[in-house]
């Protein structure tokens, strides 16, 4: 079938669902909310119920405490903690009257009475509940309120980065480095509680669906332009099973308050980095319409070197390299879109993306070979490496809502087609040297490589939610994805003597990747007494196809799989909580992991894919706890993972590599070892010390043991790493952050990573009666960050040292029109993997 018939059959298929339940579900049905005459077996048992709502944004206030007092003599009753919706609920209450009393980070305690239960009116619904920023004089220092650092829920942390202020100038990748639990490499991949197996979504979809990887596509988005990151360390049914450790979404900022606002913001580092910023909302009646530009060039050195050992035959061989590279990158993204509401209850949305992004590496690197002794070279050789890389992309999506006058009850239907092409050019120029580097001998190899790519996705998906009464909901739904990925690899040497290039079949490559998965799940949620209760089940099949067209090897995969989650929570006095999860999960292997072409780095590094691989499968179960005091916020977890089949990347030395016969040249490449597990802890702990100083710290401790008994290898390791934030509001518009991470060394199946730290600190000031700001940081400011790895196999060893420019001043303006960041919604994060943000198992915490 070709693919503007699969697109045609999906956008019908898309429309005909969707058109299907929007008549059906929007007709009364029985046993919905608002029925009377219920039977009550205990007819003393009271219940309240309300929702916590920011009063100047309307903004749902996630895990607010709430104290239930008695008006008589003020003794402590109940309590309970809002879920992500903002709402409450507390049950087995007495008759009587009361008041509340609501607690949360950047807000002062605030008061609300007239509390009425009684034997005729058990149940009292407070409403929604206004609570106002604090906003006072303290000695002559005004404070103002900020929202809380970072908000705990049931499967997820949630980091708002809006008032993130090291790093400002900067992309997405530097956001990661100040979120908890998740950890960057120098080469900007990204990993969860030790796991580079990581999902990352943006704005709930995928970042790899067109093949740029995850790392790739956070250095695409500016860090002003990101709102909060959500860490999804156990999803429910509803999300995409993909990613070993979990979810990372990154939520961009969204506006949709009536007239016109935006924001624009301009920065320049001390690096050679740029960037800049417009985001403009204009809403009028039923119509909404908005588009954002963003920009960015940067300029970074960077070095390495590394001393490689061999050992053939009784004889040791040495390889030194020392590496000098600069990299340059430029980007353009602009995004338009439109928002149509047809009545309160339907709301359809369109909008288009596309992202220019081009990056420039050279690379100059000194070879020094030698044979039997360290003091005695017997090759010297110069290769200078100049690679540039440009990507082009459109993303269109089209997202309908629509809601019921039963509360909760909701059908969304998303449709996303996305394309990129890449053309990447590289040019080698290898020189040779005699003893000493100021005496080339004359020889020398030209080599060039292009690659081009063209990928193409398209999915599909609709949920639906249904509450069952008041305290149970039925949620399920599908999703369709499919992806198409092309490349195609030449390679070509200079020939002196025809003076001309050569093509060289063998080291050339075109291979496409083709893969289709089709999902359904089905989630039930529940209270039982003082637990909640949410159980899920998704079905995935997949088809796999690749083929190597160069040499005519195709190869195909496809397994139906199923992932169980299930979630229970227990909600204490006191303002306390706790709970429990299991979720199976799966990592398929990509298009670069099953494509079996060497690609070379170097003649003296290559990697290539393994087709035979398969999916490999996590069982993971997490307990958690969570404690509110008036300052303190208290957040431990213990986390369990099992991985069967594990993925893992494998280096090892050979000599009789097709075309390099006789060299020895590390070989990366891929297998299914037997078993991975790994285990561990982690402490959240927010501090409001004073109305003006919070502080957030993290701490987490894992262990990781590989069975690599196919290989006859095996690790086991231990890990920690620290981190911490402090935000400080000086008054006057003064704002002060102060931030550091610490990891410790790792130790993995073949090679050991040295620790790594750094520290960040940044301030701002309120301008123009706080419509703009003037922002200064600067990044890793004792210019500690560096990458060491000793890597070690059967016949090598190997130390590398890499660091680049990561010391940085940046300067930065923000000036927002109409209060355009004040005034930011709550949106509802809606994502084709598919959580939407709003309503989980916990809105029935009674």
């Amino acid at each position: 079938m070709s693919k503007i018939s699969i697109i045609r059959h999906l956008f019908l298929l898309f429309f005909i669902i969707t058109l299907g339940f929007t008549p059906i579900l929007g007709q009364p049905g029985q046993g919905q909310r608002g029925q009377g005459g219920e039977n009550r077996e205990l007819p003393r048992i009271g219940k309240l119920t309300g929702k916590i709502v920011d009063n100047q944004s309307g903004e749902p206030l996630m895990y607010a405490s709430v104290v239930l007092n008695s008006k008589r003599d003020s003794t402590m009753v109940s309590g309970a903690i809002t879920n992500e919706s903002g709402h409450f609920t507390m049950e087995q209450l007495p008759p009587g009257m009361f008041f509340i009393t609501v607690n949360y980070i950047g807000y002062p305690p605030q008061n609300f009475n007239d509390i009425r239960i009684t034997f005729r009116e058990p149940e009292f619904d407070l409403g929604t509940v206004q609570l106002e920023p604090s906003a006072q004089v303290l000695d002559e220092v005004t404070v103002e309120a900020a929202r809380s650092l970072m908000e705990t829920g049931l499967d997820r942390r949630v980091i708002n980065v809006n008032q993130e202020l090291t790093s400002i100038g900067g992309t997405g990748i530097d956001i990661m480095q100040n979120i908890p639990s998740v950890a960057v490499d120098f080469d900007g991949n990204v990993s969860l509680r030790g796991s580079t197996n990581v999902t990352i979504l943006i704005d709930g979809r995928p970042s790899t669906l067109t093949g740029l990887s995850g790392s790739e596509a956070l250095q695409q988005i500016p860090a002003e332009m990101i709102e909060r990151v959500e860490v999804i360390t156990n999803p429910s049914a509803r999300y995409n099973p993909e990613g070993t450790s979990g979810i990372i979404n990154v939520v961009l900022k969204e506006h949709r308050r009536p007239g016109y606002n935006g924001m624009v913001s301009l920065n320049a580092g001390s690096a050679g980095t740029y960037s800049g910023s417009v985001n403009l909302n204009y809403k009028v009646n039923d119509w909404n319409f908005f588009t954002n530009y963003s920009a960015r060039l940067s300029d970074m050195d960077s070095y390495g070197n590394s001393l490689r050992e061999t050992f053939f035959e009784g004889t040791s061989n040495f390889m030194d390299q020392d590496i000098t590279g600069n990299m340059g990158m430029g980007s353009h993204n602009v995004q338009a879109g439109i928002d149509y509401n047809f009545n309160s209850k339907n709301t359809l949305t369109l909008s288009s993306r596309y992202s220019n992004w081009n990056r420039n590496f050279d690379n100059l690197t000194e070879y020094i070979l030698y044979r039997d002794f360290i003091t005695n070279p017997n090759s010297l050789f110069l290769m200078d490496n100049d690679t540039d890389m440009l990507h082009n992309s459109f993303t269109h999506q089209m997202n309908f809502r629509r809601t019921f006058d039963q509360r909760h009850r909701e059908l969304t239907a998303d449709l996303v087609f996305s394309t990129r092409n890449m053309d990447r050019n590289e040019n080698f120029v290898q020189q040779f040297f005699e003893e000493n580097w100021d005496n080339p001998n004359g020889l020398s190899v030209l080599e060039r490589t292009q690659m081009i790519g063209q990928n193409w996705s398209l999915s599909s998906q609709l949920d639906y939610a249904h509450p069952l009464g008041d305290d149970s909901k039925f949620e399920t739904g599908y999703r369709i994805q499919l992806r198409e990925m092309d490349s195609d690899f030449k390679f070509e040497h200079f020939n002196t003597e025809q003076d001309s290039w050569m093509n060289e079949p063998n080291r050339s490559n075109h291979f496409i990747y083709n893969e289709q998965i089709f999902a359904a799940y089905g989630m039930y949620a529940t209270m039982l007494g003082k637990f909640s209760l949410q159980a899920g089940l998704r079905a995935e099949q997949t088809f796999v196809e690749g083929n190597q067209v160069t040499i005519d090897e195709p190869f195909s995969k496809n397994y139906l799989n199923l992932f169980p989650t299930m979630h229970i929570r227990r909600s204490f006095e006191n303002n306390q909580s706790a709970q429990i999860s299991y979720t199976r999960r799966i990592n398929r292997p990509n298009n670069r992991n099953l494509n079996p072409f060497m690609r070379y780095s170097s003649e003296y590094e290559v990697s290539m894919g393994n087709p035979d691989l398969d999916p490999e499968f996590i069982n993971s179960f997490e307990i958690g706890y969570t404690r509110f005091w008036n300052t303190t916020t208290l957040n431990p977890s213990i986390f369990y993972r099992q991985t069967e089949g594990m993925i893992t990347r494998f280096s090892r030395v050979v000599n009789d590599l097709p075309g390099l016969e006789g060299r020895e040249v590390t070989l990366m490449t891929f297998e299914n070892l037997n078993r991975g597990t790994s285990y561990g802890a982690e402490l959240v702990v927010n501090q409001r010390i004073t109305d003006w100083w919070n502080m957030n710290g993290t701490f987490s401790y894992f262990r990781s043991i590989i069975d690599g008994a196919q290989m006859e290898l095996e690790s086991d390791s231990y890990s920690w790493s620290g981190r911490f934030v402090s935000n400080m509001n000086l008054g006057s518009g003064w704002n002060m952050q102060v931030n550091g991470f610490y990891r410790s060394p790792i130790v993995m199946l073949n090679a050991e990573i040295e620790a790594m730290y750094m520290v960040n600190a940044g301030v701002r000031k309120n301008i123009w009666g706080n419509t703009g700001s003037i922002s200064l940081n600067i990044s890793d400011i004792f210019n500690t960050m560096k990458f060491s790895l000793y890597n070690y196999g059967d016949n090598f060893t190997m130390n590398m040292d890499r660091w680049r420019t990561s010391r940085v001043i940046t300067l930065g303006f923000t000036y927002r029109i109409n209060e355009f960041e004040r005034r930011n919604n709550n949106r509802r994060m809606r994502d084709n993997g598919g959580d939407d943000g709003g309503m989980d198992f916990d809105v029935f915490e009674m």
